[in-house]
């Protein structure tokens, strides 16, 4: 066994040639001093930061009513709403009463500045019309609230370390601040319009409810999860920061229980087309084989019943006893997803003709 004894000695000499500078590059976090005032710079309701949020707000409405992304990405970069957000984390795990009157200030106004210039933007535009990432911010889920949690713990993260402070815009990217505000304004100004148009293209969501609960996701994710990587690094004392986390953590669970059911409905909605598909493969008796889908569409419906919209193309002779196999495929399928469901079938009938000679 000799060979195994040289192999480990070899790869612990590798290993050691590799991260033998690892001391000299090993960065310690600032000092709560460093830190503290840093904090207060980036929670003082600056005209810098207003106007910084105002024109974020202007890109990010547009970029919404043009249903350009790469629009809405860029105002992510240039809004500073994150600056209050991480300082109220800071502020609870320190327990300093100045620093967190502050933030909240700051940061509920900023809230009230991005809502009424998205809302002022689409009465002026007098458009009326929705598109996808307004209607992708109106339906939020637990995954919504995994992405909050892992970006406040990145924002914590990286204002403790110097060296690593250009990750910040990437985390303004990673979460939704300003989008989902601007969405609100632009739900209050289009009122139940909005919510019709949201339903005729298949979403079933309160846009200004819907945006709101994604802010709040966002908001109460980033606070929690960088509160704990705060006192993780020795900011503060859980004695101190037991109030704080205790009360962002209230709001986590209690934002599970909408966010847990939203999931639930995206996963049902992702397997029903497959779940039909495969019905038709294992029950030819109900889907004639002539039949030919042109269209398999799913979403909840305003009484909270699963509705599948089907269209097919089928020969004439073969439209026999449709309402029956109609009632049996929605039991099918189902007993299959485990759900109520209503099934709209619509038929194109056809007949096919072809030449004798």
């Amino acid at each position: 066994m000799n060979w195994l004894v040289k192999l480990k000695q070899g790869l612990h000499e590798y290993w050691l040639s590799l991260t033998q500078d690892l001391r000299i590059l090993r960065e310690q976090p600032l000092s709560a001093t460093d830190l503290n005032q840093a904090f207060v710079e980036a929670s003082l309701p600056t005209l810098k930061f207003y106007l910084l949020l105002a024109l974020a707000t202007v890109i990010a409405a547009l970029g919404l009513l043009t249903n350009s992304a790469a629009t809405i990405i860029g105002a992510m970069i240039i809004a500073p709403l994150m600056n209050p957000i991480v300082t109220l984390a800071y502020a609870l795990v320190v327990l300093s009463p100045q620093l967190l009157k502050r933030a909240i200030f700051t940061l509920f106004t900023g809230v009230i500045l991005v809502i009424f210039i998205a809302y002022f933007i689409m009465e002026f535009l007098g458009l009326r019309t929705v598109g996808s990432e307004i209607l992708g911010r109106t339906t939020p889920n637990s995954l919504d609230l995994g992405v909050a949690l892992a970006a406040g713990a990145a924002a914590a993260f990286a204002n403790t370390r110097r060296s690593i402070t250009n990750a910040l815009p990437g985390v303004a990217i990673s979460v939704a601040l300003v989008p989902p505000l601007s969405v609100l304004g632009i739900g209050l100004s289009l009122g139940k319009l909005g919510t019709e148009i949201a339903f005729s293209l298949g979403v079933d969501s309160n846009i200004v409810r819907g945006s709101f609960l994604l802010f709040i996701t966002n908001l109460a994710g980033i606070v929690f999860s960088g509160s704990l990587v705060f006192l993780f690094q020795g900011y503060g004392n859980l004695k101190k920061a037991s109030i704080g986390l205790v009360v962002s953590l209230f709001f986590v669970l209690i934002l599970f229980q909408p966010l847990g059911f939203s999931l639930r409905q995206l996963y049902i909605k992702s397997v029903a087309i497959p779940t039909v598909l495969k019905v038709q493969q294992n029950a030819p008796n109900l889907f004639p084989r002539s039949a030919k889908f042109r269209s398999v569409k799913s979403r909840y419906a305003r009484d909270g019943v699963l509705q599948l919209e089907l269209e097919i193309k089928l020969p004439a002779e073969d439209m026999i006893n449709i309402q029956q196999k109609v009632d049996l495929i929605s039991q099918e399928i189902s007993q299959t997803l485990q759900e109520p469901v209503r099934l709209d079938l619509d038929i194109i009938p056809f007949r096919r003709f072809e030449n004798k000679s």
